[in-house]
């Protein structure tokens, strides 16, 4: 995908869901959350094909998201590709990440990498 596009996408998912997916206690329903994934996935943000191993290299973030500030495209990608995933299997997974700070720390990443591009 087009990087210009990419960043579109980044800042419209950024708009989109900032406050959905702050910290704090205020409930986000499972809907809000799939329609999250729905637009991920039709940004091209989910990957396609997905390592297990790439996920439990990386897992660590989500216990302290605050590495998430360090991550790479690539490295979110696997995070909310994981989550998604285990999300269909395991319903409240998504929940659990945004109460945590996972979700916004993602999207936070995103829109830091396109702000230094676009600098």
């Amino acid at each position: 995908m087009n990087n210009s596009i990419l960043q579109g996408y980044v800042t419209s998912l950024y708009s989109k869901y900032v406050s959905d997916l702050k910290l704090g206690e205020h409930h986000v329903s499972d809907k809000r959350l799939q329609e999250f994934v729905a637009d991920l996935k039709k940004a091209g943000i989910l990957l396609e094909s997905f390592n297990w191993s790439e996920w439990y290299q990386n897992s660590h973030m989500v216990d302290r998201p605050e590495y998430i500030a360090d991550a790479s495209f690539y490295e979110c990608q696997i995070l909310l590709t994981a989550m998604a995933r285990i999300d269909r299997f395991s319903p409240g997974i998504l929940s659990n990440m945004r109460c945590q700070g996972v979700l916004i720390a993602i999207l936070d990443r995103f829109q830091s990498l396109y702000y230094q591009k676009a600098v």
